[in-house]
């Protein structure tokens, strides 16, 4: 499985914790060139969906921000009690449970409100889990 991803296209229309303010969502895609690396997560979802002001930044928990999301989220214990990211075990890890709105998780979807990832986004998360979400 390859997932190099690309930013097709960003729109930011003042998305926030609480949603967007607008219907214009963010984009993503990947195309088949080499598998994902957590830089790639934390680059074109983390920064841009969730290590923002009022959501997963330096006040709320876990903490996305470039140089600290891998250390608060691989082999983190959720609310739940499963690591928030089970290295090699996507199916067990509580924020690819997150992402997807299982019927497991506590509270909302992330990002709340939205704009939610794309099947690739999800993919490239997926597959970074599943090769055992090395900090590369």
């Amino acid at each position: 499985m390859k997932a190099l991803v690309v930013l097709v296209a960003l729109v930011w229309t003042g998305t926030s914790c609480s949603g967007p303010t607008t219907s214009t969502d963010m984009v993503f895609d990947s195309v088949a060139e080499g598998p994902a690396t957590f830089a790639q997560v934390q680059e074109t979802i983390f920064d841009v969906s969730c290590a923002l002001s009022g959501c997963h930044s330096d006040s709320a928990w876990p903490n996305l921000s470039a140089g600290q999301a891998y250390d608060n989220i691989v082999n983190v214990e959720s609310s739940r009690g499963i690591a928030l990211v089970e290295p090699g075990d996507p199916d067990n890890s509580y924020l690819y449970h997150k992402l997807l709105a299982d019927a497991d998780i506590d509270g909302s979807r992330m990002p709340p409100g939205g704009p939610y990832l794309t099947p690739g986004a999800l993919e490239m998360v997926r597959a970074w889990i599943e090769k055992g979400a090395p900090n590369d």
